[in-house]
């Protein structure tokens, strides 16, 4: 687990041509409200993906989308939603196809070997020395190009078993997938960051791809130019791009969650971010150009706690555009609990949960 809330990162990866066979209802225009379906669709059910936290979202050329969590537990779930121990307990990522009202979950190996879809080559060919509990990949976000499926990953080590916070991070690497099938091309490393975790969200123009991270809770940005991102990169110091990592700055002085999105909204470019240190509010900021200056700051709601849950906190509030309808917006959140055993008690505590914003509460005035 990790104070900067990557908590419990798998990734699961749902695939769907559209949102649930369910409609959605839509209150007076303001509100925001639960979306009932998407939150339903991963309750905890089945001998397969039961549990998990990260929520990504990328389109794919055919029309479905990958929805990319973090840790994911699996099966294991009595009728009375009380969680079975496993070893180990979780994997730290899985695809999950999203069929009617089941869970398609894709790891490697068999399910009962409890592998993660995607494991660093080291420690798969055996090189390092190392297992899953040593080193490990949990997922940033995603993009296609090239008919190619590409996905960012931040790379741990586990320095202190004694310790759940005794880990570090070890690089931003990016895994390539070919489609439809998923499986995997490349893994490519990149060595200059500085110390921030880019591809924690990107942002795909005519132009260029834009890498955003998260480095001491604030957000910065990089950028590539287009179908060229394993090239060196460019970084906004906060006033003009340069080419040497170590002058990037932030973006915006807003101390947020790990994860966030940014995205194009016809000529607005909306960030969505939770507030960092375990705040339940979720904030939007918009701009006239992917970088910023970020302004017109909205806060959009306040994440609800399980009741009965001591230990809980949310985090790592991601938009989901594609799914908006009516013009209100898509929003997920995750839900965790510092009390391990939380998750053994009540399986209903480590999921994803959805909102719905309306888009006239986040876009500046005309």
């Amino acid at each position: 687990m990790k104070k900067t809330l990557y908590i419990l990162g798998a990734i699961i990866v749902c695939l769907s041509c559209k949102s649930p066979n369910q409609e959605t209802s839509f209150n007076t225009p303001g509100e925001v409200l639960e979306d009932t379906v998407f939150t339903n669709a991963f309750m905890p059910r089945g001998e397969r993906f039961t549990g998990g936290d990260g929520v990504y979202s990328v389109v794919l050329p055919d029309g479905r989308t990958v929805w990319i969590f973090g840790d994911s537990f699996l099966g294991g779930v009595t009728p009375d939603m009380k969680r079975l121990p496993s070893t180990p307990s979780y994997i730290r990522n899985c695809f999950v196809i999203l069929e009617g009202d089941s869970l398609r979950t894709f790891q490697q190996g068999n399910p009962k070997d409890f592998k993660s879809m995607m494991i660093p080559p080291e420690v798969e060919d055996g090189s390092s020395g190392y297992s899953e509990l040593d080193l490990w990949y949990w997922p940033g976000d995603g993009f296609v190009a090239n008919n190619e499926f590409h996905l960012f990953l931040s790379k741990f080590f586990q320095v202190d078993h004694d310790d759940m916070w005794g880990f570090e991070f070890r690089g931003t690497e990016l895994m390539s997938f070919s489609l439809p099938d998923f499986k995997v091309i490349n893994v490519y490393q990149f060595l200059e960051t500085d110390s921030v975790h880019y591809g924690h969200a990107v942002l795909e123009t005519k132009d260029y791809l834009y890498i955003y991270g998260l480095k001491n809770m604030y957000p910065y940005v990089a950028r590539a130019k287009e179908g060229k991102f394993t090239e060196p990169w460019e970084f906004y110091n906060g006033s003009e791009w340069v080419t040497e990592a170590k002058y990037a700055a932030p973006m915006l002085e807003f101390s947020g969650s790990e994860q966030f999105s940014v995205f194009q909204w016809k000529d607005t470019y909306v960030m969505i971010m939770q507030e960092g240190d375990l705040s339940t509010d979720i904030y939007s900021f918009t701009s006239e150009t992917p970088y910023g200056p970020w302004k017109n700051k909205q806060f959009l709601y306040k994440t609800p706690l399980p009741e009965g849950c001591r230990e809980c906190f949310t985090y790592n509030a991601l938009a989901h555009p594609q799914f908006t309808e009516n013009d209100q917006l898509l929003i997920s959140y995750n839900t965790n609990s510092m009390e391990f055993q939380d998750h053994y008690d009540n399986a209903l505590v480590y999921r994803p949960r959805f909102i719905r914003v309306p888009m006239q509460t986040i876009l500046p005035p005309e």
